[in-house]
């Protein structure tokens, strides 16, 4: 089975998402009830995916009241027990699986339609939860998200005050007190929901099993550039010649000049449609 953007996006135009994702424009769309990830990514073909082996330990993590659950309570042989994990959900335990697509063909068919989109590098998560608390504390994601309830409901609260285009060597700052909430919805399946970077947001479990996918869209930007020319002159010699050791002021400044001259040339050959990926994508 196959996915594209514009049945993710449904009851959205294509076109109209992407205007969204290009001005990070939080949007909630209600659904008649079906959602395209029945089947590929509900809580039943995640745990027959698990028992065959092909979720590994390193996509895989287990929170109770949002603090982690050591792998020993669901590991067993090294695998992902399957009948643990559904003990720890009947019990108060979410699941957090991401990311996915590198182990389910039809998510990593959708993330390459997506990208031929879009150009940005793109994941697939989905967190499966029981109880009352969210698996995931007050947060904000660097990346941008789509977010598709497919099983059960989940109450999403979205704050105002978001922080401007995060990116991920910045430290998270602390929301500011006494912002309420710009968006208070329970959503349920089909329903879909748009999340920019940097906006605070928390997530509450219905009464019954939940589960929900999320698609994160990493865009590059100019820092993603610069470490990318950074490991590029790494290799060069010239670049790792410790300044304070050469002959006299006279040879450190001629190599100065020469590193500075070269970081310019450097710079302006940067193509204009350069698209690093961004380290740790998942891609």
């Amino acid at each position: 089975m196959s996915l594209s953007l514009q049945e993710v996006v449904a009851p959205l135009e294509k076109n109209e998402f992407l205007d969204l994702l290009r001005t990070r424009s939080m949007t909630f769309r209600r659904s008649s009830g079906s959602t395209p990830f029945k089947g590929v990514l509900d809580w039943t073909a995640l745990r027959k995916m698990i028992d065959l082996g092909e979720i590994p330990l390193s996509s895989l993590r287990v929170h109770v009241r949002a603090e982690p659950v050591p792998e020993l309570f669901y590991v067993e042989d090294g695998r992902i027990s399957a009948s643990k994990l559904a003990k720890l959900l009947e019990s108060g335990a979410s699941v957090i699986a991401v990311p996915l697509q590198p182990h389910v063909p039809a998510l990593d068919e959708l993330c390459a339609d997506i990208g031929a989109s879009t150009g940005e590098t793109i994941k697939i998560g989905a967190i499966v939860s029981t109880g009352n608390d969210g698996a995931l504390k007050l947060h904000y994601d660097e990346d941008d998200l789509i977010i598709l309830q497919v099983e059960g409901s989940k109450r999403w609260r979205i704050f105002g005050s978001p922080v401007t285009n995060p990116i991920s060597p910045t430290p998270q700052t602390v929301r500011p007190e006494g912002t309420p909430p710009v968006f208070d919805e329970v959503l349920r399946p089909g329903d879909f929901l748009f999340v920019p970077a940097g906006h605070w947001h928390q997530c509450d479990n219905g009464p019954e099993l939940s589960l929900h996918v999320g698609i994160f869209f990493s865009a590059p930007t100019g820092y993603d550039m610069t470490l990318d020319l950074l490991r590029q002159i790494s290799e060069e010699d010239m670049f790792r010649v410790p300044l304070t050791r050469l002959g006299g002021s006279t040879a450190r400044a001629r190599i100065e000049a020469e590193i500075k001259d070269t970081l310019i040339e450097r710079i302006k050959r940067i193509p204009s449609t350069a698209r690093p990926p961004k380290p740790g994508s998942g891609r």
